[in-house]
Formats: structure tokens, sequence, C-alpha cells
């Protein structure tokens, strides 16, 4: 079950959401919703609490999605450069610093989110993409929330980071307990959750 509900999200300052679609929503390639991502987003319509589908996907297939849950949805939008998040902020109509980026990708979501001050929700993806340039992304991101430090080969030209320089970068919000399907994010300090 998809724990941020209507009211931790109200609870965190939230009035509207921005949602990844591909290994956010739904595993990549394929249009099967499961049934609790149905039922959060009738939930947020109930709550009154808005929420735009932002993906790179091509439009047919976020169209698709998009009338199955009722949603509104722009596709191909460049993410993570600003312009796209700003662009489903203004759909939202809510404040920026009352909005969040809910995806599974640092260098696309969290990153373009944080671009522009949303906070960002960072969830386990549902797969490793089907994109070759995903499957590498995923590779880094792996590293990057890495609990422990990836040892760096002695003599090696890269500057070692400490686990305490990473733990050290600010967080816009707190991070939701590990088990939970979505924690939120504040760069790269948070780690993304399994389902």
């Amino acid at each position: 079950a998809w724990t941020l509900t209507p009211a931790k999200l109200r609870s965190l300052g939230i009035d509207g959401v921005l949602v990844d679609l591909d290994d956010t929503l739904l595993p990549s390639g394929s249009l099967d919703l499961a049934t609790p991502v149905l039922r959060w987003f009738a939930e947020l319509d109930a709550a009154n609490i808005p929420a735009v589908v932002v993906s790179n996907g091509e439009p047919r297939r976020v169209r698709h999605v998009c009338e199955r849950l009722g949603v509104d949805g722009i596709a191909l939008v460049g993410k993570p450069l600003p312009l796209a998040f700003r662009r489903g902020v203004r759909r939202l109509g809510v404040p920026v610093a009352r909005a969040a980026m809910i995806g599974d990708q640092l260098f696309t979501d969290v990153l373009g989110a944080n671009l522009v001050g949303l906070t960002s929700i960072l969830v386990a993806p549902l797969s490793q993409g089907g994109l070759p340039h995903t499957r590498l992304a995923r590779h880094l991101e792996r590293r990057i929330l890495s609990p422990t430090p990836t040892p760096v080969p002695e003599g090696s030209a890269l500057p070692r980071m400490s686990e305490r320089a990473v733990r050290a970068r600010p967080a816009q919000r707190t991070v939701l307990p590990r088990h939970s399907p979505l924690s939120i994010s504040g760069g790269i300090r948070g780690r993304p959750l399994d389902r």
C-alpha cells in the first residue's frame, strides 16, 4: 500500500504533486496500472490534491495513463530541465513551495525538482529500465545512495567523498521510514525505498 496519504502530504505542507510515469507509477513499457496506484489517485482527488503526470515518455502512452487516472499529463517534457517542472507546477495551480515531485530517478526527477525548489520524493524504481542510459543511471544512483561510501582504489585520480560529507548536505524534508513505498528526499541525502 502507498503510505504517502493525502493527510501526510498536507502535514508536510504539500498541496499538489507532480508524478513521474515510468518506473514510478508502472514498470517501464507497461500500461497496466496496479490497484493501489488507482486507489492513491482517487484518494488525492477526494482530498482536493491535484496531480499532474510529468514524463519524458511518448505522448500516446502518457495520455493513455492519464486518462485512466483522471489527471492532466505532460509528455516529452525534458526533465531535468527546470522548465519542465515549472510547466507542471503551473498546471497544478499551487505555489512551488507547496508542491512536490514524486519520481524514481535522481538525475531527472530529484535533480530537476530541487533546481526549482520543489520537495522531491524519491521512490524505488519498479524496474531497471528498458533504455541503456536508464540502466547506467540506476547503477550510478545505487552508488550515490549507498549507505556506505564506495572505496576508491589506491592511486585513483578521483577524490574520495566521505560518508560524512554526503550526509552533511541539507535535506528539504524528513525521510519517511525505510520500509514505506515512498521517501521524501532533499537531493542525494534520502534513499529510495522498496515497494
